[in-house]
């Protein structure tokens, strides 16, 4: 039922009022507390000869995880030029047990410098989501950016230039002008579609009624063209499955410019290169539902595209009734499971290892369900309620986007 998981942390109100912007030179910074380093503290303002990277982590984002293996190689490979620093809000009991039991971590052999405990470092680099990049050379902030950035040229670059231009990431809206100072009295309508806007937070499409200016406002931004169709089609009809890539299929020239396929470069490289915004004013006040439609009917227009749900007949896995003898089985539990083989059919969907998941039974019962982790695990489990799993062909509901101009 979700398309598009952001990785966005809940944290408590957010003091701004020490926020350092690029160009500002750094405070005289006290020393901080820090693991994997010789010493027990690290003083920040001693490398100011070198670019210093400082990661915003915490132990529940694996994006951040699945990067510190590439931290470590640029350190390895630039450590008379750079000083990567990682930097977590979490104290030192929970980050020692991390880097103690973590296996990836251990086979990569990433051993970073790590400062715990981090809220004067937060108050001064702001964030809502991690992770979270800020980059200081010669005691100036040099950049705020995805870690996508954090390469080895740039790094040279900034070394050797004294300077750098990287997007900015911000999860304030601040790259965005004011609405209010429109004068909305003369609008009758608009509506505007336009690149990446850099310092704007990526956020899902919004539909709300100004009742100051008479206007219905509907805008998202920096999202790819993917997610933009979908969040648009999930507000005209809420789906009950899992947008996997089996459902989604493309006759267009170039479909790398709607989707991040994994590659070289990062996902919010990617996103720079290929994101786009969308703002709409209208007079018209209408329904979500209708909303959402003219926002299809915007992007239809302006990529030339016709984008819409449709049946195709896929490989599958099919919830069945067993048939056959029922075998004694030990008493079923009532509760802590999954309720009904429609939520079973999301959550297998949900592993992202199986091909998609039709349900043929619309059982209501108490399932629980250990271990998905193959389809005889499953079928083991799933014959104390009857229910049995195949692979077959089914008419499946897809995402077909044509190219028609």
């Amino acid at each position: 039922m979700i398309f598009l998981c952001p990785i966005v942390w809940a944290q408590k109100q957010i003091d701004r009022s020490q926020e350092l912007k690029i160009g500002q030179v750094m405070h005289d910074m006290p020393v901080q507390p820090v693991l994997n380093y010789k010493q027990s503290n690290i003083d920040i303002n001693s490398f100011r000869d070198k670019v210093v990277i400082l990661d915003f982590f915490d132990t529940f984002c694996t994006n951040c995880i699945s990067a510190m293996p590439k931290l470590q190689k640029l350190q390895n490979e630039l450590g008379d030029k750079l000083q990567v620093i990682l930097v977590t809000w979490q104290d030192q009991k929970t980050i020692e047990k991390f880097f103690q039991t973590n296996s990836f971590l251990k086979e990569n052999k990433v051993s970073l410098p790590t400062i715990y405990s981090a809220d004067l470092l937060r108050n001064y680099f702001p964030h809502k989501g991690v992770p979270h990049t800020a980059w200081l050379y010669h005691n100036k902030v040099q950049a705020v950016t995805h870690s996508d950035f954090v390469k080895n040229e740039n790094v040279e670059k900034l070394y050797k230039n004294g300077f750098i231009k990287l997007p900015l990431k911000s999860d304030f809206n601040d790259g965005l002008q004011d609405a209010n100072l429109l004068i909305q009295d003369e609008i009758i309508g608009s509506v505007d579609i336009s690149k990446y806007k850099d310092g704007v937070e990526t956020i899902g499409i919004q539909i709300k009624y100004d009742s100051i200016s008479n206007l219905q406002k509907t805008n998202f931004y920096n999202m790819d063209i993917l997610g933009a169709y979908t969040g648009a089609l999930s507000k005209i009809k809420k789906p009950s499955f899992i947008l996997k890539d089996e459902r989604i299929f493309w006759n267009v020239q170039d479909s790398s410019r709607f989707k991040y396929f994994k590659g070289a470069e990062g996902v919010n490289e990617w996103l720079v290169k290929n994101g786009i915004c969308y703002e709409r004013s209208d007079k018209i006040k209408r329904s979500e539902a209708a909303q959402a439609q003219i926002i299809l009917d915007d992007l239809n227009a302006f990529f030339g595209l016709k984008v819409y749900w449709t049946k195709k007949e896929l490989p599958c896995l099919v919830i069945k009734k067993l048939k056959g003898e029922k075998k004694a089985v030990s008493p079923l539990k009532s509760d802590g499971g999954v309720e009904g083989t429609g939520v079973l059919a999301f959550m297998i969907d949900y592993q992202g290892n199986y091909p998609p998941v039709v349900d043929e039974v619309d059982g209501k019962m108490n399932i629980q369900i250990d271990d998905y982790s193959s389809l005889e695990k499953l079928n083991q489990q799933l014959k104390a309620y009857d229910l049995v799993i195949i692979a077959e062909k089914r008419p499946t509901e897809v995402l077909l986007f044509e190219q028609v101009m």
